[in-house]
């Protein structure tokens, strides 16, 4: 085992001769100490990143999506049931639909926006519960394009007088009810060039409000939009609007210009759920929604076998490659999504890649001492693919 592994044994004075299925469903590896473990490493510095980092995130999207897909499509089937004279929305129609507050609730809306304060972006501020961006670079298009802003106590405090009333409207555009997932604070800046038309990937049960305190249009930055009939669109909205709109389904661009003037913005990201709760929620500014949507609800419908606390530690084992899913030479039925304990953590190097690696070091070497550096550089072109193959047939 690696030197993470000992030292959990080491810290829950396990006897290292117990049985290795006592050991992970026993409960003596605590979840606790592999979520701090993913944490610490989630939020290591770029050039600090360990090969490992890549795998866990990777992991986490494929289950995210599984969960999110069953847990999305239950919720809409659920508001569906208790509202069954609901009306088709708009935003199933174009992909958006947007709105407009009053003039008092305009003016609360540009004071709640000025008392936030600007913040440099900070990437590696979110919860390791949540899904977060990974990637440089798109924290470098995200420093070009936008300023950001801190929450403030002030926000909390008065933005739900103006949110929560939109909770009915919000319901039945999406056929669900819903939670907040994420809320932040930005301005879009004078920019030549905003990134490309694109979705955002996420599960189709995650939305994007938002509230333009002064307004969004041509003038002073908006957000183009390909609809549903796949029209580009350039929405404009006056002072005190809001918008929501399907971010992972149309297509979509900030719109702004390099002469123009900021557009503030206050994001409220909105997942599915079976009851609707307007809290507001804030985990790092770069924390979008939770990597699993995973509560002890106490309605109706969830049963007391399901026992989400227990799914939420078996994806904990999986993500460190503690226990393996099924491997299968021939067809069975039925088929299950089981777990069976893996003797070998998958971060670990095995025997037969410490002898491919050495196979490999050991040809380099014979090589550059036959043919020197120069001819070596050549012949690597065509020995290469060898070298790859002979890896891959080791590794299976």
């Amino acid at each position: 085992m690696n030197n993470m592994m000992h030292a959990l044994l080491r810290k829950s004075k396990i006897n290292k001769s117990l049985d290795f299925n006592n050991l992970i469903y026993g409960k003596i590896l605590l979840m606790s100490e592999i979520f701090k473990y993913i944490n610490k490493i989630e939020h290591l510095k770029y050039d600090k990143r360990l090969p490992l980092h890549a795998t866990i995130f990777e992991n986490k999207q494929n289950l995210s999506n599984i969960i999110w897909d069953i847990h999305g499509h239950n919720a809409c089937q659920f508001y569906k049931k208790k509202n069954p004279n609901s009306k088709e929305s708009i935003i199933k129609q174009n992909g958006y639909v947007t709105g407009k507050l009053s003039k008092k609730k305009t003016e609360a809306l540009q004071k709640i926006f000025n008392s936030c304060k600007k913040i440099n972006f900070e990437p590696f501020d979110f919860h390791s519960d949540y899904v977060y961006e990974p990637r440089e670079n798109l924290h470098q298009d995200m420093i070009r394009i936008n300023d950001y802003y801190q929450p403030s106590e002030y926000l909390f405090k008065n933005l739900p007088k103006i949110f929560d009333p939109l909770s009915k409207i919000i319901e039945r555009e999406n056929g669900f009810y819903f939670k907040v997932a994420s809320l932040r604070v930005f301005s879009v800046k004078p920019n030549e060039k905003t990134q490309g038309f694109h979705t955002d990937a996420q599960p189709f049960a995650i939305k994007k409000f938002f509230f333009y305190p002064y307004g969004a249009n041509k003038d002073i930055g908006s957000t183009n939009i390909i609809n549903k009939k796949n029209k580009k669109e350039i929405i404009h909205l006056d002072p005190g609007s809001w918008m929501m709109f399907e971010n992972n389904v149309v297509e979509h661009q900030a719109y702004s210009h390099f002469k123009v003037i900021t557009r503030p913005t206050i994001e409220i990201d909105i997942m599915a759920d079976f009851e609707t709760d307007t809290t507001l929620n804030f985990n790092g500014i770069n924390s979008w929604y939770p990597w699993f949507p995973l509560y002890d609800n106490k309605n109706d419908y969830c049963t007391s076998e399901l026992n989400y606390k227990y799914v939420y530690e078996r994806n904990l084992q999986r993500l460190m490659g503690l226990s393996k899913i099924n491997k299968s030479e021939s067809y069975k039925f039925p088929c299950d999504f089981k777990d069976t304990p893996n003797k070998k953590y998958i971060f670990e190097t095995s025997e037969d890649e410490k002898t491919s690696h050495k196979n490999i070091n050991q040809e380099i070497k014979s090589i550059v001492q036959q043919f020197g550096v120069t001819r070596f550089m050549l012949k690597l072109f065509i020995i290469l693919p060898t070298i790859v193959l002979k890896k891959i047939f080791l590794k299976n």
